[in-house]
């Protein structure tokens, strides 16, 4: 027996092949996976072309695998519904596994940045939310998309900037030369009202405009304050999105760690302290930590715990091979 841990994410599908002690044998990738934009035939399409890529490093086909017994644990973007996963679980039960548990990508983000514990991960990226566990009971908050929510995001930090920019093209503030300078040499303009063609254009392309995030990030470093102060800003929402979580979950007065996902944690402390000093006001035993693991080996923490494994047989044996 062995398992296959799967991140089914809106960009791509990564997979992990593992003994049940946590050696990882091979490891692989496929296409974009989110359920509500890909649907069950691309998640298995993705899965199972990265299930081969892994299969292949090992040197087992898959209908050897599937005879022989294999834990197949995916974390599917896009399936925050119960009804979703059944669905997705007797998809792949039909095509040859017969043991299979699926999640959203929040649970094998939450397990794989706090190696398999419970407890609440912030996940930042061109969106943002959080997402805890405490025995029984989980709790999301945040996650509403770019209209509603996803404050302390990249898409949000990129924005924030951009309306500086237009601030300061209308007068309403000082421009800042420096940043504007970055978002012309970032969006390729010659005139600031190009913007507008980019910011609404349709389809809008969130991940583009959120990419400007990390120029935000390059001018922190360099010391440019508009850039600093727009990053606490992100870490104070981010924060409060861990606090909410938290007491949600009756965390709030106990010992614990949150993790910090995603993309936008590489700014750093511009980021990271003032999200810890939000945490820290109704949480104050509760530590900001940087993942573990990646989500995909969080998949192979669900399997786990959803199977009843050693887990620190497991644990022991990843940090080992990772």
């Amino acid at each position: 027996m062995h398992i296959l841990g799967v991140d089914c994410g809106g960009t791509s599908t990564k997979a992990l092949f593992a003994t049940l002690d946590g050696c990882i044998l091979g490891t692989g990738q496929g296409g974009p996976a989110n359920l509500a934009v890909n649907g069950i035939a691309g998640i298995m399409a993705s899965t199972l072309a990265a299930a081969r890529e892994c299969l292949q490093v090992a040197d087992v086909d898959l209908q050897t695998l599937q005879r022989e017994g294999v834990l197949l644990s995916l974390g599917v973007s896009g399936a925050g519904r119960e009804r979703e996963r059944v669905e997705v679980r007797q998809a792949f039960q039909a095509s040859g596994f017969d043991h299979v548990v699926v999640s959203h990508d929040g649970q094998i983000a939450l397990y794989g940045a706090l190696g398999g514990d419970d407890g609440v991960v912030v996940i930042a990226g061109t969106g943002s939310i959080a997402y805890g566990i405490h025995r029984e009971r989980s709790s999301r908050t945040g996650g509403w998309g770019f209209l509603l929510g996803d404050e302390g995001s990249a898409f949000w930090v990129a924005l924030r900037a951009l309306q500086h920019v237009m601030w300061g093209y209308d007068g309403r503030s000082r421009q800042d030369q420096l940043l504007l300078e970055a978002v012309s040499n970032y969006f390729g303009l010659t005139q600031v009202e190009e913007l507008i063609s980019i910011v609404y254009r349709t389809p809008l392309d969130r991940g583009f405009i959120g990419g400007f995030s990390k120029e935000i990030s390059l001018l922190a470093n360099q010391g440019h304050l508009l850039s600093r102060e727009i990053l606490r800003e992100a870490g104070r929402h981010l924060g409060r999105l861990a606090a909410a979580a938290l007491a949600e979950l009756e965390l709030s007065a106990l010992p614990g760690k949150v993790g910090a996902c995603g993309g936008l944690f590489a700014a750093g402390d511009w980021l990271l302290v003032p999200m810890q000093e939000e945490i820290h006001r109704s949480a104050p035993q509760q530590t900001l930590t940087l993942p573990q693991f990646d989500p995909v080996v969080g998949a192979l923490l669900l399997a786990a715990k959803h199977f009843e494994l050693n887990m620190e047989t497991i644990l022991v044996g990843l940090r080992q091979n990772l």
